[in-house]
């Protein structure tokens, strides 16, 4: 990487990290890119240079998000099942979400209501989605995930799912706990039908504990959970 792209990479990562800062802090409607730019120490020419205009830095910053969680999951030679490797990758994107919890609501209703960024956005979807099949294609290499079953498809239930729920905690519906198990909760109800073997006993294990955990919760169980406290 030649110098030039050094600087121009170090300039986006600061411009990300401080759009996230300061939506965190202001909310969406409190960002401007004046404001931005000088915090960032850029120019506002830079920021529509590098970017465009705000909801693209915003959906940039969420492909970021993806990227470095890709980079934090374990090569597949260390000795993790696939179970807990998913949910290292949920875990981590869970963490995200609370650190920045703010960012990540104006983050997605800026998305359902811009069509300017819709490329963006979908190649940001693609980065979550590639962590999920990753580590499905890999499970059925071992024998642990139904031969009939598409991991790219799989992976664009789950992450269907966790959207759903993502929705209704940033319109307010969920508390962040209550997000956290009826997104994977879900995911478990989804794996459940495809998982074999070692990972399938460790998807039916984590959602019984997923089950006896929403009967804790003190207003009642989500629904993503409900049916099967049943079992």
């Amino acid at each position: 990487m030649s110098l030039f792209d050094e600087h121009k990479a170090e300039r986006r990562t600061r411009i990300l990290a401080t759009a996230r800062e300061l939506v965190a802090k202001h909310g969406y409607d409190g960002l401007t890119m004046r404001e931005l730019a000088s915090a960032a120490r850029v120019s506002v020419p830079t920021l529509y240079n590098l970017f465009g205009g705000k909801d693209q830095i915003l959906i940039a910053e969420l492909e970021a998000q993806a990227a470095r969680i890709a980079a934090r999951m374990p090569p597949l030679e260390r000795s993790l099942s696939f179970m807990a490797r998913g949910e290292l990758g949920f875990e981590a994107g869970m963490q995200a979400i609370a650190e920045a919890p703010e960012f990540f609501r104006a983050v997605l209703r800026m998305a359902l209501t811009s069509p300017e960024s819709s490329v963006m956005r979908r190649r940001a979807e693609e980065g979550f989605i590639a962590i999920m099949a990753g580590n499905l294609a890999a499970a059925k290499a071992a024998g642990q995930l139904a031969e009939w079953a598409e991991p790219d498809l799989v992976a664009r239930h789950m992450f269907a799912h966790h959207m759903a729920v993502f929705l209704s905690w940033s319109v307010g519906e969920l508390d962040l706990a209550t997000f956290r198990l009826a997104a994977l909760s879900g995911i478990c109800h989804l794996l459940i039908g495809v998982a074999r073997g070692p990972f399938a006993a460790d998807v039916e294990a984590r959602l019984r504990e997923l089950i006896r955990a929403a009967k804790q919760l003190p207003h009642g169980h989500p629904p993503e959970v409900s049916h099967a406290s049943r079992d």
